[in-house]
């Protein structure tokens, strides 16, 4: 089996908690310190791997502004990371679940909304899983009243994250929103990758 379709190296790497300290402290100015907390679903909640995202500003924990449940599926010769969010009435319930295992077993499938135009492809290429959002202008953003297309992108290893999204105008391809001064740069700060079986 080719590292692209290995499953299981991608959810044993991105299971932790990563931070930009490092990067936020060196330019402030143009990075926020954030931090990503990815957490194994537990075994039986999908056929294969699942993971449980939040991110949240270092001084906001308890409000993480994004909630993921990822499932990491063999398609062909590459990964896709099936995306799914918790529903918008009650994803607050939610809140904390990647670092408490009690509320991580409450979410359900029936808690989740499917996203759409939001997967990502993943293949292996030096020494990397390299990820990217499917292809099309797909993923809708609404923000400020204003529709956008997510443009996403990321690269992991065993201890580093890369990432970098940005919203983008459907008309023009114009960045919107997002990072205009690169990617974050995430160093793994906590190992969930025990839990991965």
């Amino acid at each position: 089996m080719s590292h692209s379709t290995d499953a299981k190296a991608l959810a044993t790497w991105m299971a932790g908690e990563f931070s930009n300290f490092d990067q936020a402290l060196a330019n402030s100015a143009l990075f926020a310190h954030i931090k990503v907390c990815m957490r194994p679903m537990p075994q039986e909640f999908f056929e294969g791997y699942g993971l449980f995202l939040e991110q949240a500003y270092s001084s906001g924990l308890e409000q993480p502004y994004r909630l993921r449940v990822f499932h990491i599926k063999p398609v062909g010769d590459h990964l896709e990371l099936i995306h799914y969010k918790p529903k918008e009435e009650i994803k607050e319930q939610f809140f904390g679940a990647s670092r408490n295992l009690d509320i991580l077993k409450t979410v359900t499938m029936e808690a989740l909304d499917p996203m759409p135009g939001c997967d990502m492809i993943v293949t292996f290429e030096n020494g990397a899983f390299q990820g990217v959002v499917q292809e099309g202008k797909g993923c809708k953003v609404f923000r400020n009243n204003t529709e956008s297309y997510l443009d996403n992108r990321f690269e992991i290893t065993a201890n580093n994250l890369i990432s970098i999204d940005r919203g983008r105008d459907p008309v023009t391809d114009e960045i919107v929103w997002g990072s205009l001064a690169g990617a974050f740069e995430f160093k793994k700060i906590k190992n969930f990758s025990a839990e991965v079986v």
